[in-house]
């Protein structure tokens, strides 16, 4: 789990991620396996991104590598000069999509038929995929349809920049999915990525699974703009566009924070029960200005006592 945020002010974007990382075990239990996973990276002297969802991925030698592994590896092979915060967005979308789609809605619907072969049922009809879910029906023993949908971890981006215009720019990406704008410095905005739980009850108003409530699912059925209407006006008025950059990032790490803190001492809802404290570790922030480009404010580095590094400040080993 993560929580990323990509606030657009006038005079520029902060990006800002935490560190904790989750994995499912060979139980199929949710663990935390490390507060030290990098979710913020710098693509060039003047676009970053943030990643939230999926934290590993397949090689093409079938190793299991981070997320952020694979992000370094777009970086050196599909990062050309002049790129603006647009197709850069859109390039990533396409390389990640590439990297494990196909693998990861293979290797449900092999789940999805021992399944179905384990429960007895016949007449297995896989439908067509929507995004990451994967709606299938078959036959149970006693002769019922059983409708069922399936998913896989999909991945989450916030790509944010400055381009040739002096504009800054932000992307969301969902992969499998979309790439759609999240703000520009003109306008001003606030995109997050992960888990959004906490911050939604703050910023929106309400819980996420409002609509699983009886009365809101029935004023939904009869007439579901309005209801949209109504319930936005809950939204707490934020002007990210008056917002000075310091302002945005304290703005993140207040997020950040007060997220990992109601994790710590909540177990979900009564509606939704069973929390996973996805969010903690150390907060990265970085700022991304027309005139500077993007600068590190705050950035992991490996330590040992009171030594540190910044891998990236290094120089590669030869391979000739």
């Amino acid at each position: 789990m993560t929580l990323a945020l990509g606030i657009t002010t006038s005079s520029g974007i902060v990006l800002t991620a935490d560190s904790r990382q989750t994995y499912r075990n060979a139980a199929s239990m949710m663990r935390v396996g490390s507060d030290n996973a990098m979710k913020l990276f710098q693509l060039n002297d003047r676009i970053g991104v943030a990643i939230a969802g999926r934290a590993f991925l397949q090689d093409t030698n079938g190793a299991n590598k981070s997320t952020g592994w694979f992000i370094e590896e777009f970086k050196k092979k599909e990062m050309k000069p002049g790129l603006e915060t647009k197709e850069v967005a859109q390039k990533l979308h396409d390389y990640l999509t590439g990297v494990f789609v196909d693998k990861a809605v293979a290797s449900l619907e092999e789940t999805v038929r021992d399944t179905v072969t384990k429960e007895g049922g016949t007449e297995l009809n896989i439908k067509t995929r929507n995004g990451n879910l994967l709606p299938y029906t078959f036959k149970g023993k006693d002769g019922v349809v059983v409708e069922r949908v399936g998913n896989f971890d999909n991945i989450n981006l916030v790509v944010a920049g400055i381009d040739k215009d002096k504009v800054g720019r932000t992307y969301r990406i969902i992969v499998p999915g979309d790439v759609t704008s999240a703000g520009d410095t003109n306008l001003g905005g606030a995109t997050w990525i992960g888990q959004t739980d906490v911050l939604q009850r703050i910023i929106k108003g309400y819980a996420p699974e409002i609509e699983r409530l009886a009365f809101v699912s029935d004023a939904i059925a009869k007439n579901k703009p309005a209801v949209q209407e109504q319930i936005g006006k809950l939204e707490y008025l934020i002007n990210c566009g008056s917002m000075a950059l310091q302002d945005a990032v304290d703005f993140g790490i207040l997020i950040t924070r007060t997220t990992e803190s109601i994790q710590r001492f909540s177990d979900g809802t009564f509606l939704v029960p069973g929390g996973i404290p996805g969010v903690g570790g150390e907060i990265d922030v970085a700022v991304i200005t027309p005139d500077k480009g993007f600068i590190w404010l705050k950035k992991k580095e490996l330590k040992a006592g009171g030594e540190f590094i910044d891998l990236d400040q290094e120089s590669n080993i030869s391979t000739a």
